[in-house]
């Protein structure tokens, strides 16, 4: 074969094998696969009183809704054997299905997620609850607030102000939650027996949720949450709020799946200072549920 007719030759192979790549529109790297079968994200809240799980269906297709027919996910508490169906929200996703369960969780203890299809199929993952995370102390100074943590439980794995408005654009009252991560500011302190501490500046967080709505706005409440988590938890993942989204594939702890999911005890109390009764010094305020 003359190296003419070689390149000829080669060109039209590599022409042909462009095109049989380019008529296959569907492929996805999970459409034929034996391990990954659904994705697990999200975290199991000893302090709530309702549990949320996202699942995502492996599917041929990214931009085809995922089915929630045929799954079943389960909740088990691993040491009594206890386990409940979680509901399906019914409110579906473009990529995800969200689950739930009023199953009290409680803390030090190892639970397991099943997330199951019709032809027995699974991806699982199982997690540790902390210890309860101690009652931030907040004492307020000008509109600074100092916060106390005792770091019985470790290193908080999220840190938030949060603040609860009411805002009125066109004349029609709407309620919204503005949210300021502060993991990133805390430090540490052998005082007290060893204490976590921050400073939270409340004018400036209420001049940015003003810049953003014009100033007509009112605020109804504040509070500080803060949370512990278990020993799955990923230093390299910022906020639980991160779970709530699909991570980087890399990082995962679901067997037979990707996601991350861990165990946490979360505190919210209100952005104030609280008395003892006799008003003689400062105590930790009482915890709080999420004001909306």
């Amino acid at each position: 074969m003359s190296e003419e007719t070689f390149i000829s030759t080669f060109r039209l192979l590599l022409v042909s094998l462009i095109l049989l790549i380019g008529c296959d529109q569907t492929f996805q790297p999970l459409q034929e696969n034996n391990k990954y079968y659904f994705s697990i994200y999200g975290y199991l809240d000893a302090a709530a009183d309702t549990q949320w799980v996202r699942i995502g269906p492996a599917r041929r297709d990214i931009n085809e809704p995922p089915n929630p027919s045929g799954i079943e996910v389960t909740l088990e508490h691993v040491q009594s054997g206890q386990t409940v169906t979680m509901n399906d929200s019914l409110v579906l996703s473009k990529s995800f299905l969200n689950y739930w369960t009023t199953m009290d969780i409680e803390n030090e203890v190892t639970y397991r997620i099943k997330v199951e299809r019709a032809d027995e199929k699974s991806s699982s993952v199982t997690i540790t609850t902390p210890k309860e995370v101690p009652t931030p102390l907040v004492i307020e100074s000008e509109g600074y607030f100092d916060i106390f943590i005792n770091d019985s439980v470790g290193k908080p794995v999220d840190i938030q102000a949060k603040w609860y408005v009411i805002v009125d654009p066109f004349g029609i009252r709407q309620k919204r939650v503005y949210t300021f991560p502060l993991r990133h500011k805390i430090k540490h302190s052998e005082a007290y027996g060893g204490t976590f501490y921050l400073t939270i500046d409340a004018n400036r967080q209420l001049e940015e949720i003003r810049k953003n709505n014009g100033g007509n706005m009112s605020v109804a409440h504040r509070q500080f949450f803060v949370a512990a988590g278990g020993p799955e938890w990923d230093e390299t993942i910022t906020s639980i709020d991160d779970l709530e989204y699909f991570l980087d594939v890399t990082t995962s702890n679901v067997e037979n799946g990707l996601g991350y999911m861990i165990g946490i005890d979360s505190k919210r109390v209100p952005l104030a200072t609280c008395l003892t009764p006799d008003r003689t010094n400062v105590e930790p305020c009482p915890p709080e549920k999420p004001f909306w």
